[in-house]
């Protein structure tokens, strides 16, 4: 479908409002086409030294200005409103779309084009619309009276003043064509740097820390410049633009002036006539002018228009299929079945079989890229298995809905990121509903509790971007309180590689050991308490499994499992 087409689906529910607006538009145009043959009566009353007939000229076209003024609001006041909410509608939509859009979206898209797009080009078209409808559409109304009032007036002389008509529309079409191009291009580099400023920020522990200032602003210089080039070859074509159409619409000003003299002489038109022509004449160069303008702003809106559809257009993977159930409260039990995966065409994981019974705490362990994460990652419905199946209790999870199994499953990641807010708020995060109670019981589980009452606004603190007034352990208390808040059924924990005072790492056990117990749990593991603690170690290697047993059972055999614990004794040591 046309992007045009597209966006004027989003004005349906703003029927009445456009409607109101156009009639406010309608006489608008009325308004100001009466003044071009008020003007030409105030110069023949001048010429008949009729001053009654002058003074009454005069008040209609200070009449009719009061009335354009007031109708000018309301098509402006109601235009913006419209504008408006057809932006928070598409803004909305596709703050939607990119919730549910799955991680290998997130993948392949840097988080600052994503920003851009919802950002900057939702701003640009939000310009455009307003234009359209502020702009393009009165402006046109009105530039169609004025036309058809010369042909009226003169029908000889406005051919003479349209000869040049074509020329400047294929001159503006053309402009349009390459600005359209060209729009694309700085959008595409307005994003490049908001990814850039993005990414630096998030990192600037990381660039500091290695002194990379320099280098960074060296980069941020190139897209900078990058950008002013782009910026500059658009500027280019508006400066070029505008200075060229006044040259033709001089050119037939003069053409008029000279062909309306002959028509006087030839006693076709009288002066008060052509008064009223060159009036309308003049009052047309500014719908001229403007739709020149705004048909350039139009082409920077459909070109963010399709920046902005991409998003929304974007394939969701994965999804609730077509009669998916609501999944019950589970026991916890979980099953592998043949399962394995790949990231585009790169296997990941191949032929799982495992089988983990309700309330088993299973160790995952592996090295780097052993396939640790993805086979988490398959229980929340992350992804979807390539082939087989991954069932809770039975149920293969593609046939359950994804708020009910989500609902029962609590993620606790290694790098803790809070959201902006206070602690309560961050506790609450996925039980809003939790009562004050509850709140502060889940704190105390996860021994979070005697560090947030020792905070001077206590559960009221805030916490800062993604928790950076807060240390790495009480950030972990918060998320192990967070999880315990929801009372999962499933836990996913990818336990924390940085090392952690002694205290603090004897509270972190015990705040894991109580939100485990009972609990199916999944922890990609890093310390050695945690397989000892397990009841089986799951040992990956490339996407297979080549280990299961207890801690004591695979050390036993001398396997992988025995090299890597090793290794980690070694680096300890």
């Amino acid at each position: 479908m046309p992007r045009y087409k597209r966006l004027f689906a989003y004005l349906k529910p703003y029927v009445p409002q456009i409607v109101l607006a156009s009639f406010c538009t309608m006489l608008v145009a009325a308004s100001t086409l009466l003044i071009a043959p008020l003007a030409g009566n105030a110069f023949k009353a001048i010429g008949d030294k009729d001053f009654q007939f002058l003074n009454l000229t005069a008040a209609g076209i200070i009449g009719l200005y009061f009335l354009k003024g007031l109708f000018t609001y309301g098509q402006e006041y109601l235009s913006y409103h419209v504008a408006n909410k057809v932006i928070i509608d598409l803004r909305q939509e596709l703050y939607r779309r990119l919730e549910k859009l799955s991680l290998d979206f997130y993948g392949k898209w840097h988080s600052g084009e994503i920003i851009s797009r919802m950002m900057n080009d939702i701003t640009t078209l939000q310009t455009t619309i307003l234009t359209s409808f502020t702009a393009i559409v009165p402006q046109t109304i009105l530039l169609i009276g004025l036309i058809g009032y010369i042909f009226w007036l003169n029908w000889r002389l406005s051919l003479l003043t349209f000869i040049a008509l074509p020329l400047i529309v294929q001159v503006i079409r053309m402009f349009a064509s390459e600005l359209r191009h060209i729009s694309e291009r700085v959008q595409q580099k307005s994003a490049d740097i908001t990814s850039h400023v993005q990414e630096t920020v998030s990192q600037i522990k990381t660039v500091q820390s290695f002194t990379m200032e320099e280098a960074e602003a060296a980069k941020f210089k190139k897209e900078n410049d990058h950008a002013f080039q782009i910026t500059m070859k658009a500027a280019q074509i508006l400066s070029t633009q505008s200075p060229v159409i006044a040259f033709l619409q001089a050119i037939a000003a003069v053409g008029i002036v000279w062909y309306g003299g002959l028509e006087i002489i030839g006693g076709r038109l009288t002066l008060p006539q052509l008064i009223s022509f060159a009036t309308a004449l003049g009052i047309m160069t500014d719908p001229g002018s403007t739709l020149s303008k705004s048909f350039t702003v139009f082409q920077q809106g459909m070109a963010s228009a399709k920046r902005i559809f991409e998003l929304l257009d974007a394939p969701v993977t994965v999804l609730d299929r077509p009669g998916a159930k609501p999944l019950p409260r589970i026991a916890g039990k979980v099953e592998f079945a043949d399962v394995s995966f790949a990231y585009e065409k790169e296997p990941v994981l191949e032929n799982i079989n495992l089988t983990v019974e309700a309330g088993e705490m299973i160790a995952l362990v592996g090295r780097t890229g052993s396939g640790k994460s993805t086979l988490v990652n398959l229980l929340p419905r992350f992804w979807d298995p390539r082939d087989g199946a991954v069932k809770i209790d039975g149920r293969d999870l593609r046939e359950v809905t994804l708020e009910s199994l989500r609902k029962q499953i609590a993620i606790v990641p290694q790098e803790i990121a809070l959201f902006r807010g206070t602690i309560k708020e961050n506790l609450r995060y996925g039980r809003p509903d939790a009562t004050e109670s509850e709140v502060i019981n889940a704190a105390k589980a996860a021994n979070a509790y005697n560090f947030i009452t020792e905070l001077p606004n206590g559960f009221e603190t805030e916490v800062g971007e993604r928790g950076a007034k807060l240390s790495g352990g009480e950030k972990q208390r918060i998320a192990i309180a967070r999880a315990i808040l929801r009372d999962p059924r499933l836990l996913i924990l990818d336990e924390a590689t940085s090392s952690l005072d002694v205290e603090t790492e004897s509270l972190l056990r015990e705040a894991l050991e109580k939100l485990m117990a009972g609990r199916t749990s999944f922890i990609i593991a890093h310390r050695l308490y945690t397989v000892e603690k397990a009841s089986r170690v799951v040992v990956l290697d490339n996407g297979r499994i080549v280990e299961v047993g207890t801690h004591q059972e695979l050390l036993a055999r001398g396997g992988l499992y025995q090299y890597l614990s090793e290794i980690q004794l070694k680096n300890k040591a």
